[in-house]
């Protein structure tokens, strides 16, 4: 019985102990000042303490995504969803919520809370040594293989959170849509689709799917 949920378990005690090692200095109190940052790509939550880096260039497969979040939080892109900070389009970012703890890697819960952010969080990235501010606008569960749901087709800058939902499963995924509010959005740059992560074509599924965990490689789960 604890094998079977060692992810809810683990994953539970992570969401509220240190999903990111956030640092306080890394938090802007006013969402619309600027900030200089580091080169390190990364990303920081204050209202459920991640701060955690960001991996840029890996494919839209499965596997690739797999190995980005190991590392930390994996951009995930595509046509249609093909977009980093700073430009037009659908910026779209996929980490574990509940992976088995006996897992590779170090992130295996960054996003354990996001089901806690609601609509008006804010959300920094932090991205070619320059900050940028998002502030959440809605969230949606969907099914692993509804891609579209991040394909927008938007003329504003904006981000896609994605994550595995109920907790210690990956039966659903956890959208949670974010705007950038600053710097100003309307000098936001256009969108490259060029690219080998961009050249997957839609039949990618939304990553997030956790490693089987030791009982179900045992068995074959």
């Amino acid at each position: 019985m604890f094998l079977q949920y060692n992810r809810i378990i683990f994953g539970a005690v992570a969401a509220y102990t240190t999903p990111g090692a956030i640092n306080p200095q890394n938090i802007i109190v006013d969402a619309s000042t600027d900030a200089s940052v580091g080169s390190e790509p990364r990303m920081i939550i204050p209202k459920i303490n991640v701060d955690a880096p960001v991996v840029y260039g890996a494919a839209s497969d499965t596997k690739s995504q797999s190995e980005a979040m190991k590392r930390g939080i994996a951009h995930f892109s595509i046509p249609g969803a093909s977009a980093v900070p700073g430009q037009v389009g659908n910026a779209v970012f996929a980490a574990h919520s509940s992976n088995d703890a006996f897992a590779a890697g170090d992130y295996k819960f960054v996003f354990a809370q996001n089901e806690k952010l609601v609509k008006g969080d804010i959300i920094y990235m932090n991205y070619n040594s320059k900050r940028y501010t998002y502030k959440i606008t809605s969230t949606e569960v969907v099914m692993p293989n509804e891609v579209s749901k991040v394909q927008l087709n938007t003329n504003k800058p904006m981000l896609t959170l994605v994550s595995c939902v109920p907790l210690g499963t990956a039966e659903k995924r956890l959208l949670v849509f974010a705007e950038q509010i600053n710097p100003d959005p309307n000098k936001a740059t256009s969108t490259s689709e060029s690219g080998s992560s961009q050249q997957q074509g839609n039949n990618s599924a939304i990553p997030g799917k956790p490693e089987p965990t030791i009982l179900e490689r045992l068995f074959g789960g």
